[in-house]
């Protein structure tokens, strides 16, 4: 018996070495994560940098909150300090605090990223440059509703195209030409 347990032993072993597998020792244990005290501090991340740290929901909550808030916080991950949330695709997106997103927003739709464009696509370009936050299209919605150049244009895309009036060639080699300059 004791050959059969030395042999799984050995087995486990070179199982784990060729898979590349570090072993723990039972004397190191894994450090707790930290995160920033800006993601403790926000309304947006209290809860769920909770349950990211403890591992449970705070107390006081009821039964369906705790288990809302634990599927919640599922799709968010802390690494180096800072608070991510994983998108549908798996992919990373950096949570912002309410300071910060003041500025995204105004750099994405005036600045050098950005233009007057419609919300949504300016929304999906925050999305994609990796930042999130849980209000983003609402925050972004209300800040074309306030820019002035957006009202301005906002009612140029509902006009409908001109009716098209088709040219008929009389004559055989009989063409029409454009020229821009």
């Amino acid at each position: 018996m004791i050959k059969g347990q030395g042999l799984a032993k050995l087995m486990a072993k070179t199982n784990s070495q060729a898979l590349d597998i570090n072993e723990m020792d039972n004397e190191q244990e894994l450090a707790p994560p930290q995160i920033n005290q800006a993601f403790l501090q926000s309304p947006w991340y209290v809860d769920i940098c909770f349950v990211l740290l403890k591992l449970h929901a705070p107390p006081g909550f009821s039964k369906t909150r705790k288990r809302f808030l634990k599927m919640r916080a599922s799709k968010f991950c802390i690494m180096d300090n800072v608070l991510f949330w994983k998108n549908h695709e798996g992919i990373l997106l950096n949570c912002l605090t309410l300071n910060e997103t003041d500025n995204v927003m105004k750099e994405f739709h005036a600045g050098d990223y950005g233009g007057q464009f419609y919300w949504k696509s300016t929304a999906d370009k925050i999305l994609r440059a990796g930042y999130y936050w849980p209000s983003l299209f609402s925050d972004v919605k209300n800040f074309f509703v306030s820019c002035h150049k957006c009202q301005i244009f906002e009612g140029k895309r509902k006009l409908l195209p001109l009716p098209l009036k088709p040219i008929s060639a009389e004559k055989p080699f009989q063409q029409w030409g454009l020229d821009f300059i």
